[in-house]
């Protein structure tokens, strides 16, 4: 690849990458307002055992398309001491579950309906901002029509980074720099946990991931060691948002940590078996990687789940309240 070809190559990418996280926020925003008031109240009343926990956290997750999110929320909550510190837990692997739900839609090749959802969303916001009666009907209408916005953005952005990884594979640089991640998945885990951590958004960086992969940049144990690594790079801000907090909601933030690290480490020990599965499960490049990323994030959460009593008393040994 030439010179121009490379900056080309990488100014879609970014620009890509920056319009689908433009697409998700807004998309976040439109479905946290819509449910803003809902969202805590269910926390609050659902959250009694580690199994309701873990569902409870799933559909928060689901409803705000951001498990940073709904763990900042869980904090709040115990620092308002409206939740117990164990109870935290369930919600916590409820939330790793929950965020497979974008990267999975985005594996089935539907992205190209991306600017009709931008155009429905359209029409049924502007359709509501020309009704002068404020009621709350219609408020809702307006929230959820800008979520579909974002979602078809979120499409949109997906497309351009598919399209501009494409010339990727060819590039004798980046060809062997995949290879070094291919022969030391540990550099791929490393590489996920960084970029996830600066972009704030697992979603966004396995969307990436997702779209290297199915321009045959990138190869499946790599693509699944990234992944892996993104999955660790989303605990970066529930750890900005602890600092300074009070033990409880530092012991959340570390549970996330713990929970992901653990559950990274475990499949390291398995990668190459693990990526054989996925494999014969699909053949599809993007279909393996979004696969993967499911089946990590379902397996790890299950198996912590019988464990969730004995990881808040570990923790509250590690972190004592202090008088």
């Amino acid at each position: 690849m030439s010179a121009v070809s490379v900056l080309q190559t990488l100014v879609l990418l970014v620009g890509g990458m920056a319009v689908f996280v433009i697409g998700l926020l807004t998309m976040r925003y439109g479905l946290s307002r819509a449910a803003s008031s809902y969202t805590e109240r269910w926390i609050k009343t659902l959250v009694r055992t580690p199994v309701r926990g873990l569902l409870t956290g799933i559909a928060a997750t689901l409803i705000t398309q951001s498990s940073a999110a709904v763990t900042i929320i869980s904090m709040g909550l115990v620092a308002a001491d409206i939740l117990s510190f164990p109870d935290t837990i369930g919600i916590i692997l409820g939330t790793n579950i929950g965020s497979t739900l974008t990267v999975g839609l985005l594996s089935l090749d539907v992205e190209r309906i991306g600017p009709y959802l931008v155009a429905a969303g359209l029409v049924a916001y502007l359709s509501t901002v020309a009704v002068r009666r404020s009621m709350a009907l219609l408020r809702r209408i307006r929230q959820l029509a800008i979520s579909v916005i974002g979602f078809g953005t979120l499409f949109v952005g997906f497309h351009v980074m598919t399209v501009a990884a494409a010339p990727v594979a060819a590039s004798p640089g980046i060809t062997h720099a995949l290879q070094v991640a291919r022969v030391h998945p540990s550099a791929g885990v490393l590489a996920g946990a960084v970029v996830t951590a600066i972009i704030g958004s697992s979603s966004a960086s396995t969307a990436l991931t997702l779209s290297l992969a199915k321009a045959g940049a990138l190869p499946l144990v790599a693509a699944i060691a990234v992944v892996l690594g993104n999955n660790i790079g989303t605990c970066a801000t529930a750890l900005l948002a602890s600092i300074g907090g009070r033990k409880p909601v530092q012991r959340v933030a570390a549970t996330h940590v713990l929970l992901n690290v653990c559950g990274v480490a475990l499949f390291m020990l398995i990668l190459r078996p693990f990526a054989a599965v996925v494999s014969v499960l699909t053949s599809d490049p993007g279909g393996q990687v979004a696969l993967a990323h499911v089946l990590f994030n379902v397996i790890s959460s299950l198996i912590a789940l019988p464990f969730v009593r004995q990881i808040a008393a570990w923790l509250e040994i590690i972190l004592p309240e202090r008088p």
